[in-house]
């Protein structure tokens, strides 16, 4: 289990990584139109060697169906979360766009380019499993519900289909029957992959210098939402997590990713879908510059009382 320095250690990390991407986002050594191609660089190109560079370690049966029993677990907490939120905001009367918005913020994640870097650097290789886990679980949530949510169209099967997802498909086949990849290519998938720590975080930074803060902290909502992503939500997941059949560890690393600010993804469909789009900027902004204050507590507590 991580102890605090450890924490604080990592976090500090992040946020140097966060500031070099401030400073050349600011400074215009990286556009928005770069910082979107190395958005979809990191998402279709390393990601994917990132999650199949777990392909090397040895999973028994039980740690198997364990993964499989945690992606139901999230999957559950996804479901209820935007059901709940949805419930309750059109029982207040808001509107359909900020209610969608809303929903999507508070239920996703930044499970991949905030969680992942910070779980690997606080639980090793394993943290890569379980950050599968959460993948399963967010595209097969996010890519049917939300984007029907947000679009208003029907459910299209191809949207589930993406390199991220076809690698982590492959990853379980790979674990599943013991197969790895031969000393070379491991070398190169992992070292490809481990490029997705400092890149992803750089790419936060530049996004957080192309919004003015002093709106973003001016955006009553976000401070809502930011209260249940990074606290109330992940407080309610404890509790879950508390009746599994897990180790400590990987208990808390899922605490972990649960407890991450809100996905960028959510603020990219509703831009694209002119749904509150602000709102959305503001909200994952929000949650993000308050990453740092919330997270310590969440693993503080959850140390207590997963361990």
């Amino acid at each position: 289990m991580p102890s605090m320095n450890v924490v604080f250690t990592q976090i500090l990390v992040i946020l140097l990584y966060l500031l070099v991407g401030f400073v050349a986002g600011k400074s215009g050594l990286v556009s928005p139109a770069q910082r979107k191609y190395l958005t979809r660089l990191c998402t279709n190109l390393i990601l994917p060697f990132t999650i199949l560079s777990a392909a090397n370690q040895s999973v028994s049966g039980r740690q198997l169906a364990e993964l499989g029993l945690a992606a139901a677990l999230m999957l559950g907490i996804f479901a209820l979360t935007t059901f709940v939120a949805l419930r309750v905001q059109t029982a207040r009367g808001v509107a359909l766009p900020a209610k969608v918005t809303t929903a999507s913020l508070v239920t996703y994640p930044n499970c991949t380019f905030l969680g992942l870097p910070l779980c690997r650097a606080l639980f090793g290789d394993t943290a890569i499993l379980y950050n599968a886990v959460l993948m399963v679980a967010f595209n097969v949530l996010f890519f049917t519900w939300q984007i029907s949510l947000f679009t208003g169209e029907k459910f299209r099967f191809r949207n589930l289909v993406t390199p991220p997802s076809v690698a982590t498909a492959l990853l379980i086949v790979l674990l599943a029957l013991g197969i790895r990849f031969p000393d070379p290519v491991q070398t190169v998938v992992s070292n490809t992959g481990a490029m997705i720590s400092p890149l992803s975080l750089i790419i936060i930074g530049v996004m957080l210098s192309e919004s003015p803060i002093v709106a973003v902290l001016r955006e009553r909502r976000a401070y809502g939402i930011a209260l249940l992503r990074n606290l109330l939500i992940p407080l309610l997941g404890m509790l879950l997590l508390k009746l599994m059949p897990f180790e400590p560890a990987g208990k808390v690393c899922l605490l972990v990713y649960l407890a991450c600010p809100c996905a960028t993804m959510s603020s990219i469909y509703a831009i694209q879908s002119d749904m509150e789009p602000e709102l959305a900027a503001r909200g994952v902004l929000l949650s993000t510059l308050l990453f740092a204050a919330t997270l310590p507590a969440i693993i503080y507590v959850g140390t207590g009382f997963l361990g």
